[in-house]
């Protein structure tokens, strides 16, 4: 696989080679989540036999959420298929079986189809062909929806033999298409702009990714039947770092018509108290109103490790840092100190009641501030005043992705207020190799963003303020 970071959202920069014009060496597993319904899932899988994908590449997990009677394989069935079957009836849903699909591979890369979609012979390869050329990649395949009842599995495989595939066997019939999705995405001139709600565009339908990407976002999650699994896993991902590659030559047909469709207003009341929650975007959350959050908005990360905080004044330079952080206008965020294990016992009482301060010893999982999509990575010592945030993250753009400031005090390490994706990418890479272009920095003076370093003093009370 070659080596590309990608700058934003431009995936048309990526050396992606023509279909039928190169050679795979990744392993594929296509996901199919399937719960009662045998009839549409003997079409998938017919589908999938004849794909121009190599055989010897691809497997097929077909993950049986608690169906009564259980999903059997039919006949017509790629040679890499097997059966997992979930017996948790209480808790199933399309985000923990997909999940548990994902768990039953080592393949290299993920493909999540879902078990009412007839595939084309080359989706699996125009997807798989961003994956070999980038790592960070979320593909997209393209879908229609039409009536196909009348169809059997092996007029099907017969035609994806014969190359036409499901395409021939549709002509003529009535296609509807999957509009909000395809009205965003022109919208965003092809998901090439790097804007904050992009990911509203993925679709667990036919999405694929690397396997190591997608345990870095986690995966996808047990939301049960909420109508926000897709989405939320589309931003955990965007917010990792992946960049969004919608594939017109994926195509796919599902089997009917779309099922929000027919229940959007019931799926969007069902969703909302959970998107407010894990999606920390305008269009889900009120923004900034004092409310505290399963993902916040803003984290903001101070790493103290190696400091010897029993020096004069370390410890107490760290809690005014904290605590400006914690009084800005900026109220949807959530801090976390990194520490390796110097901090003096008043120092955990002072902050024992904030619920939005952690402290971790472990410096690997707070590089970032990730799932937050802002991340601002704050020296113990600096003290922010009340609108540094708000003026820094106002600076941010589709072009600019870090803010960083010119500290004027000694060889001191300043404020950088990064777009968590940005910061993400970069670190898998490292910082210090990552094209200027891709960072997107802008510097300002710590004074524009009123910042400051001041010395902390006791009063006779003992209580911890500045000079």
């Amino acid at each position: 696989m070659q080596e590309t970071t990608v700058e934003g959202q431009r995936w048309t920069s990526l050396p992606v080679p023509a279909l039928g014009e190169w050679t795979p060496t990744d392993s594929v597993c296509v996901v199919l989540p399937a719960r009662d319904n045998q009839t549409e899932l003997d079409r998938t899988l017919a589908a999938l036999v004849h794909q121009t994908y190599p055989a010897d590449l691809l497997e097929v997990v077909v993950v049986d959420d608690s169906s009564e009677p259980p999903l059997v394989l039919p006949d017509l069935a790629p040679a890499g298929t097997r059966v997992v079957r979930r017996d948790e009836a209480q808790s199933h849903g399309s985000g923990a079986a997909r999940h548990a699909g994902a768990l039953a591979s080592d393949s290299d890369i993920v493909l999540f189809l879902d078990s009412d979609m007839l595939a084309d012979p080359r989706h699996v390869e125009a997807h798989a062909r961003w994956h070999h050329v980038c790592d960070h990649a979320v593909v997209l395949g393209h879908k229609w929806f039409v009536a196909v009842d009348d169809l059997t599995p092996e007029s099907i495989a017969a035609a994806g033999a014969s190359g036409t595939g499901v395409a021939a066997l549709v002509e003529g019939r009535r296609q509807g298409t999957h509009a909000w999705q395809e009205d965003l995405i022109r919208d965003q001139d092809n998901l090439t702009h790097d804007v904050d709600d992009a990911f509203l565009a993925v679709v667990g339908a036919t999405v694929s990714l690397r396997r190591a990407a997608y345990d870095r976002c986690g995966g996808f999650a047990s939301f049960g039947l909420r109508g926000i699994v897709d989405t939320e896993f589309g931003y955990r991902a965007f917010t990792s770092g992946c960049v969004i590659v919608p594939e017109e030559q994926a195509r796919s047909w599902h089997q009917g018509s779309r099922n929000f469709a027919s229940r959007g207003g019931e799926i969007k009341k069902e969703r909302l108290g959970l998107a407010a929650n894990h999606l920390p975007v305008p269009m889900f959350r009120t923004q900034n109103t004092g409310r505290r959050w399963s993902v916040p908005m803003v984290r903001a990360v101070i790493d103290v490790t190696g400091t010897d905080l029993t020096q004069e004044w370390q410890a107490e330079r760290l809690l005014l840092t904290v605590d400006s952080v914690l009084a800005s206008d900026v109220t949807d965020l959530a801090v976390t100190v990194v520490d390796d294990g110097g901090l003096p016992s008043w120092w955990h009482d002072y902050v024992a009641a904030e619920s939005r301060v952690e402290v971790t010893a472990d410096r690997r999982d707070v590089a970032s501030g990730f799932p937050s999509p802002f991340t601002v990575v704050v020296p113990p010592g600096v003290v922010l005043g009340q609108g540094s945030l708000s003026a820094g993250l106002g600076l941010l753009s589709e072009e600019v992705r870090v803010v960083r400031t010119l500290p004027a005090w000694g060889g001191a390490q300043g404020l950088e207020i990064w777009r968590t994706r940005t910061l993400e990418r970069a670190l898998r890479v490292g910082l210090d190799r990552v094209p200027e272009d891709v960072l997107g920095e802008h510097w300002v003076s710590e004074r524009a963003l009123h910042v400051t370093r001041p010395q902390p003093r006791l009063t006779p009370q003992g209580m911890v303020t500045t000079w």
